[in-house]
């Protein structure tokens, strides 16, 4: 089978990797003019061990990361909320790591694929109800190329998805601007941390011994205020404490500071005729449980095992969207409602919400990772 993968994110490349050695003719087309990994830094919960260890990189990726003993809750002054423990073996590993770092692993494993740089598809030729027959692909360079399969992997803003779904379908902004970056950490002080403020939220996510992944957020229903600079940030987070102050003092010793509006894209129908939507561009999520890069894997994978287990295209494709979309939507949905918890700004709304945090923390943490790790994907 000739399939066209568009994006090599992580979403495309772990598509190539789960289709690896399965005989089929694989092409990968980039927008960029080289690999490019975007974004700082990648929190890898504990079910994403197992679509990691089908992929062939969990060893790899182990050896790269940081394996977090617990997640540190914090109010904004650094006072203690509650910690999950990861560490009591009752919880697969859980891991950070740079995306640059994860991106080269997968770009490791397929030294052989066929990439086109600076280019993406700007028409597609084919039936829309049915994969029976090849599509005619058009590129921006003018060439065009038959294929049987177009894999959509080029993100929440998916150029593909907008061509053949329509351009109505579209990411909803979620109301909220973040800032996130990597820095150094000072001996001693890699502690995962997420602290909670009055519509802000900070996450000290430690990749290394000494670098970290930092998030940072602020409500934002008019999506302005991620065009303000480093003294914004500054001022915006003025009132956090523990280790934020340092960290909000070497912001230009740690640039480029990545600035941006978070966003969900709800999609209901995951194929439309040879073209099938993965990651993002199928379910952009929001990061509160920090489970993009691996739902992304986890659709490389069903999306490879349908392609091996029905000889009909048609049918491969919709078991792939059958058995995907019920786990990506109610990651979505458990993603919106934790969201929640970071828009409180009200003063009594903030102490009660820290306070139910204080008894219930670990609870409503485990109720949303548990269910991932123990069902089958």
């Amino acid at each position: 089978m000739r399939i066209l993968i568009c994006g090599g994110g992580i979403s495309g490349l772990s598509t190539a990797l789960a289709l690896k050695g399965d005989g089929h003719e694989i092409d990968l087309v980039e927008k960029a003019p080289a690999w490019r990994a975007e974004g700082a830094g990648l929190h890898l919960p504990g079910n994403a061990v197992r679509p990691m260890e089908q992929l062939g990189i969990y060893a790899q990726v182990a050896a790269a990361s940081f394996a977090l003993p617990r997640i540190r809750y914090l109010d904004n002054r650094a006072g203690r909320l509650f910690d999950l423990e990861l560490q009591d073996g009752s919880w697969p590993v859980f891991q950070a790591i740079s995306r640059a770092a994860f991106h080269q692993i997968l770009r490791r494993e397929l030294p052989d694929l066929s990439v086109k740089f600076g280019c993406e598809v700007t028409g597609v030729d084919g039936e829309t109800e049915g994969a029976s027959e090849p599509s005619q692909v058009t590129f921006s360079d003018g060439a065009q190329s038959s294929y049987d399969l177009i894999v959509a992997a080029d993100g929440i803003n998916s150029a593909t998805r907008a061509m053949l779904w329509g351009a109505d379908l579209a990411p909803v902004s979620a109301g909220i601007s973040c800032w996130r970056w990597m820095t150094e950490l000072p001996p001693g002080q890699a502690e995962p941390h997420f602290m909670l403020g009055q519509g802000t939220v900070l996450l000290v996510m430690p990749v290394s011994s000494r670098r970290a992944y930092v998030f940072a957020s602020i409500v934002d229903p008019d999506g302005t205020l991620a065009k303000q600079g480093n003294a914004f940030l500054r001022s915006a987070f003025a009132d956090f404490g523990g280790s934020v102050p340092a960290l909000l003092a070497r912001l230009e010793e740690d640039e480029p500071i990545l600035a941006g509006g978070l966003a969900q894209m709800i999609v209901p129908q995951w194929v439309r005729g040879a073209c099938a939507l993965v990651g993002d561009a199928a379910h952009g999520t929001l990061p509160t449980m920090a489970q993009g890069a691996t739902m992304a894997m986890e659709d490389a994978l069903v999306l490879a095992e349908s392609l091996r287990e029905n000889s009909d295209l048609t049918t491969a494709l919709s078991r792939y969207e059958k058995r995907r979309i019920p786990r990506a939507h109610w990651v979505q949905q458990q993603s919106l409602k934790r969201m929640g918890l970071a828009r409180l700004k009200a003063s009594p709304l903030v102490f009660l919400r820290n306070s139910l945090m204080k008894r219930l923390g670990p609870k409503v943490l485990a109720s949303g990772w548990r269910p991932l790790i123990d069902q089958a994907f």
